[in-house]
């Protein structure tokens, strides 16, 4: 046959005015020459949208991008639909019994969430139940004490940077302390009702170097008991920690906690580094949409 999708209805990411635009890949099966068609509702735009694919002279598959106009689409959740026709250059099926072989017409299902955030909100969107934070990218930071404070540290790690807290001879911090050095992320969230959401915090690979100072760092949102995280476990001298490997490997480790996040609306993510050495690189709010990736989502639009 002339032309294929993998399956004759597929179904995009969810779309959002906060997330990145999606796309589709049409390509043909065999020789001969073949037009193809869009069709969808007026606020999906698709393009190109229609063309010619196959045959001695023609590209054999083409990228469909998929934007929405988010001045006319529907508030609210929806679900719209994008169908794929094909004919030959003369007008005709190849085959009129089913012209497109062993599948029906495809049907692109489009999820589209028109999500606003009030003009006065300034930090990071939620899109597709997920929020990604650049450790340098914060809101505030309040760090009261040349003795001990939080700096970023460009082109560290594997994505953009890292944020440390210096001097490297730095006493011991308590996340209890007011005077503490703190980083403050101020996020906007869409999802109700999230009681545990996870907030995986990337860390660059290091080792507990004085066993009465392991390497932490706290973290909490919005008033809620700050959680203090030891990232590497402590071993006995000269034992590497289970996490080692995969660390070394991976040039960064990761650790999530759990947060109630059952509130629609702005909130603020507080981190703390409690011990010189602690790296941190990333911040990845989990609401139920993050999916499997070696760097992570890439980040989040920020405000």
């Amino acid at each position: 046959m002339f032309h294929a999708l993998s399956s004759n209805s597929l179904t995009l990411p969810t779309m959002d005015p906060y997330g990145p635009s999606r796309w589709i890949d049409v390509f043909s099966r065999g020789p001969i020459a073949f037009n193809y068609n869009i069709s969808s509702a007026s606020y999906v735009k698709v393009s190109p949208s229609s063309g010619m694919l196959g045959g001695s002279s023609n590209n054999t598959d083409i990228r469909l991008n998929v934007t929405i106009d988010w001045a006319s689409a529907p508030n609210g959740s929806t679900t719209s639909v994008i169908n794929i026709t094909t004919t030959t250059p003369s007008g005709e099926y190849l085959n009129s019994t089913n012209p497109y072989g062993n599948y029906q017409m495809p049907r692109i299902m489009v999820p589209v969430n028109k999500t606003i955030v009030p003009a006065s909100f300034h930090g990071f969107v939620e899109s597709d139940r997920t929020i990604s934070i650049e450790a340098e990218h914060f809101s505030t930071n309040v760090s009261n004490s040349s003795s001990a404070y939080l700096n970023v540290i460009p082109s560290y790690g594997r994505t953009l940077s890292g944020v440390g807290l210096l001097p490297w001879t730095a006493s011991s911090q308590s996340a209890n302390s007011s005077s503490a050095p703190r980083l403050s992320y101020d996020f906007y969230t869409f999802t109700p009702n999230v009681t545990k959401a996870n907030i995986t915090t990337y860390i660059g690979m290091a080792l507990n170097a004085n066993p009465s100072r392991p390497l932490k760092y706290a973290i909490s949102i919005d008033n809620q008991a700050p959680q203090v995280i030891q990232p590497i476990p402590s071993t006995q001298l000269g034992i590497l920690p289970p996490n080692w490997t995969p660390m070394v490997s991976n040039a960064v480790t990761t650790n999530t906690t759990m947060h109630d996040l059952s509130r629609p609306g702005m909130h603020t993510l507080n981190l703390w580094v409690l011990e010189p050495n602690t790296i941190v690189q990333k911040l990845v709010v989990d609401l139920g949409g993050v999916r499997a990736s070696y760097l992570g989502p890439p980040e989040s639009v920020r405000l």
